[in-house]
Parts: structure tokens; C-alpha cells; sequence
């Protein structure tokens, strides 16, 4: 990853006192706009992570 405020955000990470963190990306794939969500929920000594896919739209023309 290069250099910019997302590398430096994950970089200086920190989970005292976070309940859950959560990345989003928004993408073209097989034709359709899809939303991708990873979460990572916090517990005591421990977490859990997991990760969704919700295709939004039908892209027109859009192959990626």
C-alpha cells in the first residue's frame, strides 16, 4: 500500500475501547454494482470478523 491518510489510519490502529471497525468498498464486478463490507467486532481478549456482499445495481456496459 502506498503512502496517503488510508495507510496511516490503518497503520495507527488501535482497539482499546473499540466495539467494531468496519471497511467499505463499493465495486464493479460481473456487470453490477456491489457493496463489500468487512467488520471485525471487539470483545473482551477476543474478536470476530466477518464480511458481506450486496449488489446494488445492473451496470450498463461496465464488465470488470
Amino acid at each position: 500500500m502506498t503512502d496517503g491518510p488510508l495507510k496511516q489510519a490503518f497503520d495507527l490502529l488501535d482497539s482499546e475501547g473499540v466495539l467494531s471497525r468496519e471497511l467499505i468498498t463499493m465495486r464493479i464486478r460481473d456487470g453490477q454494482l456491489v457493496k463489500e463490507v468487512v467488520t471485525r467486532k471487539y470483545y473482551p481478549n477476543d474478536y470476530n470478523d466477518w464480511s458481506s456482499v450486496t449488489p446494488i445495481c445492473k451496470v450498463e456496459g461496465g464488465k470488470q
